[in-house]
C-alpha cells in the first residue's frame, strides 16, 4: 500500500494492483514530487475470520520514514503507532470485469488523468517477493484505518519501538539527514 501511494500501483509487487478491490486502487494516488526514504515499520496485531474472508489489523510505525520535501530536507513524523487494517475478500464481478479491463489495455471506467503518472518501473528494486503471491488466489485486498475507540491498541508497541514519541499525537520534524534505512526483516 505504501508503495502504490508513492510510487504508483505499477511500481508494487508483481499482482498487487490487480488483487486491489477496485474502489481502493482507484483511490491511490501518487505522489512524484516526494520521495520516501527510511524505515517503514509494521505488526499484525490480530487476524480475524470474517464471513467472506479474513481481515488482519496491523500496527505501523512511521517515526523512521521520511518523506523529502525539497532538496536536503525530509519531513518525519514522529508517533508513537497507527492501527490500520488489511481485510482479504472473494473476488466480486466488479472486480473481475476491472482486470479485464486493465489486461486489454483499455481506457477504464474511472479515468487516472487525475493523478500524477508513476515513476518508471526501473528505479524500483524490492527484495521480495519476485513473484506473483496475489493472482489467482480469489481474494482482493482492501485496507482502512480504525479511528474508532480501538486506535489506541497499537501505542504500546510503538512506543516500544519509538519511547520517545509524543503520547496522542504527533510532532514533524524537518531534518537534513534521511532516516536510516534498514534491511527488510523478516522479509516484505
Amino acid at each position: 500500500m505504501i508503495i502504490a501511494h508513492y510510487g504508483g500501483l505499477d511500481t508494487t509487487y508483481p499482482g498487487f494492483a490487480e488483487a486491489l478491490t477496485p474502489s481502493y486502487a482507484r483511490r491511490v494516488p501518487t505522489a512524484l514530487e516526494t520521495s520516501l526514504v527510511g524505515t517503514f515499520r509494521a505488526h499484525i496485531l490480530q487476524v480475524i475470520d470474517t464471513e467472506l474472508g479474513f481481515k488482519a489489523t496491523v500496527c505501523t510505525q512511521l517515526s523512521k520514514l521520511g518523506i523529502r520535501v525539497r532538496e536536503g530536507d525530509y519531513r518525519i513524523n514522529h508517533l508513537s503507532a497507527r492501527e490500520e487494517f488489511v481485510e482479504f475478500i472473494p473476488e466480486t464481478e466488479e472486480h473481475q470485469i476491472d482486470q479485464q479491463v486493465r489486461r486489454r489495455g483499455l481506457e477504464r471506467p474511472t479515468p487516472e488523468t487525475r493523478y500524477l503518472p508513476s515513476l518508471p518501473r526501473t528505479e524500483h528494486q524490492w527484495s521480495a517477493p519476485t513473484d506473483d503471491l496475489f493472482t489467482h488466489t480469489g481474494l482482493m485486498i482492501d485496507f482502512g484505518g480504525d479511528s474508532g475507540e480501538t486506535m489506541y491498541r497499537c501505542e504500546e508497541w510503538g512506543r516500544s519501538l519509538e519511547p520517545t514519541a509524543p503520547y496522542r499525537g504527533s510532532e514533524t520534524i524537518i531534518s537534513p539527514a534521511p532516516p536510516e534505512t534498514l534491511p527488510a526483516y523478516p522479509g516484505w
